[in-house]
């Protein structure tokens, strides 16, 4: 935007507007959206997994993303331990939400920053039961 002597002017309330919409958006859509830094530590998760694992999200930020199912340790097949940067991670995995028994498809998008994983988004897509 420029202002009156003709100078641009940078308005940091695009990028705070940015995050909420963001927010809004992945917490309106049904497949579960987590995610958590590269020691699985989770960070944010939208509402859909709030009721598909049947807890608060605050009840969820800082707890491990294995624990979310049931597990002490990472999962055997987790996609962010053998992911290398530059290596498209398409792999999607079955997993199985303790208490509701929901079967997801689980796909991990990593995010890299300085040749670094730095975080991993986690989309749980549950599988519609055909009777």
């Amino acid at each position: 935007m420029d202002d009156e002597i003709g100078q641009t002017v940078t308005m940091e309330k695009p990028e705070i507007y940015t995050e909420k919409l963001m927010n809004m958006i992945l917490d309106a859509i049904d497949d579960i959206i987590v995610i958590h830094d590269s020691e699985h530590t989770i960070i944010w998760m939208n509402r859909a997994g709030e009721k598909a694992f049947g807890k608060s999200v605050d009840d969820i930020i800082g707890s491990k993303c294995y624990s979310l199912f049931g597990n002490t340790t990472s999962c055997a097949d987790c996609l962010v331990k053998v992911t290398d940067i530059g290596s498209p991670n398409n792999a999607i995995r079955r997993r199985i939400i303790p208490g509701t028994g929901i079967e997801c498809d689980c796909s991990t998008i990593p995010y890299f920053n300085q040749a670094k994983l730095e975080l991993g988004v986690q989309h749980l897509r549950p599988i519609e039961k055909k009777d």
